[in-house]
């Protein structure tokens, strides 16, 4: 029988919750339809698909922290950017290859949703539930796609091993379009005065649009939809920089996957020495910790790393001891940052504005305003201020790879990265071994 993505989907992950629909059928061919009956039949395959979204998040997260050069092993702490193997063969997988299966699992309950709710429900409920669905599939795709180039499409349900085959990558740029086609979807469908910021909400959906516009190079739009959450007076910074991360849904979070001590964000046992009951798997690179605590660039920044005790720093943003620290999937600050890179890399550039916008993360962090400065200088200043402000939310690797500034930053560390094959990383070995006729490892691995 052929082998095709079906295999690590798990429509019975999505729905497992309704065992009585699956229980006479065949494991090999699960129907979707009479899944989702109603909308309280729907929110509970949505809830299914937050939970797996909680897992793929944390994997994406971590891997791509390990990924960049503000994170390092501590049992290897020479290796500042590490070399990449698909998953399965030695090398790497320390993470189930970055959650690449798990965000298909997520996804299948999404479409099952997408595909059946509009038959059977309308109204304000059901649009608010397709607006959440819609919204998780853009960022499990944006996610995804950030992480490994082109990948597989898949917008239907999967109901038996046949029904996916023949779906094969599409483009980097295709699957970008669709995070861009799914978000346009759910800002049609939410209700703007829906901000609960453990869901999806609009102004999530308008955050989303901002960082994947500047992925996009789409810098104008950018600009725009990060100044729409910005200007809606319904965010504000914390006052320090730890307050955004040690309390749940603080005034700086748009969007977070809220975890707590019985349901655990595992981040605690991969950044907490074995006295606070972690395994101290990664910790920040010296350099990243010097800069962080040097009260002229880190500034207030340094809250979040701590000194376990012997000059060895680690990460104190989400390590909650108890497992509950919420996970920041979208949040004030980036949008400030986004709309400052935007702003001065559009057609007509806003200098003035942009500096504004970088000068407020800068006060927050409890440092000076800067001064004008020349375009590519301030650039520079904003990648900067990305790497502290942003250090351990998942987003250095691909910042310096979007800006093309790979070859340099992290070719400095190892010539291999001067090679754009190594910009992204391998699909796991079992993905591949579970689709060999349609899905190929990505160039270099």
């Amino acid at each position: 029988m052929k082998h095709n993505i079906f295999k690590i989907l798990g429509l019975a992950a999505a729905v497992f919750t309704l065992p009585s629909c699956l229980e006479m059928l065949p494991q090999d061919s699960v129907s979707s339809e009479g899944i989702i009956v109603d909308v309280k039949s729907a929110e509970i395959v949505l809830n299914g698909a937050y939970d797996a979204m909680q897992t793929c998040e944390s994997y994406s997260v971590t891997t791509m922290n390990y990924a960049g050069d503000n994170v390092v092993l501590y049992s290897s702490q020479a290796v500042i950017v590490p070399q990449f193997k698909a998953a399965g063969t030695s090398g790497w997988d320390p993470l189930n290859g970055g959650g690449y299966n798990s965000y298909y699992t997520a996804v299948n309950q999404l479409n099952t949703i997408l595909e059946y709710l509009p038959k059977v429900a309308q109204g304000a409920a059901a649009n608010r539930i397709l607006a959440e669905a819609y919204f998780l599939r853009a960022l499990a795709y944006f996610d995804i796609a950030r992480t490994y180039g082109g990948v597989p499409l898949v917008l239907s349900p999967s109901e038996s091993p046949s029904s996916t085959a023949g779906i094969k990558k599409s483009s980097y740029a295709d699957v970008l379009a669709q995070v861009h086609k799914d978000l346009d979807e759910a800002v049609s469908l939410f209700d703007e005065t829906l901000t609960d910021k453990g869901h999806a909400s609009i102004w999530a959906a308008y955050a989303l649009l901002a960082r994947l516009s500047l992925y996009q190079q789409k810098y104008d739009d950018a600009a725009s939809y990060a100044g729409k959450v910005i200007d809606s007076g319904r965010f504000s910074l914390c006052e320090n920089p730890a307050d955004f991360f040690t309390a749940a849904k603080s005034q700086e979070s748009i969007f977070e996957f809220i975890f707590s001590s019985s349901d655990k964000l595992p981040f605690y046992t991969y950044y907490l020495p074995a006295e606070k009951g972690g395994r101290l798997d990664y910790i920040p690179t010296p350099e990243l910790s010097r800069e962080l605590l040097d009260p002229q660039k880190g500034g207030k920044r340094s809250q979040l790393i701590e000194d376990k005790g012997d000059g060895v720093y680690v990460i104190a943003q989400y390590a909650k001891q108890d497992g509950s620290s919420s996970l920041q999937s979208l949040r004030l600050a980036e949008q400030y940052l986004i709309r400052s890179e935007a702003l001065l890399k559009k057609a007509a550039p806003d200098a003035a504005k942009a500096l504004a916008d970088l000068n407020v993360i800068r006060e927050r962090a409890g440092l000076a305003p800067l001064a004008s400065s020349a375009a590519e200088a301030l650039l520079m200043q904003i990648e900067t201020e990305r790497r502290y402000e942003l250090a351990f939310d998942g987003h250095r690797f691909t910042d310096i790879i979007r800006t093309g500034r790979a070859a340099s930053v992290f070719g400095a560390y190892d010539p291999i990265f001067e090679n754009p094959n190594y910009w992204v990383l391998p699909f796991p070995n079992n993905a591949i071994l579970a689709d060999p006729d349609d899905l190929e490892q990505n160039p270099g691995y």
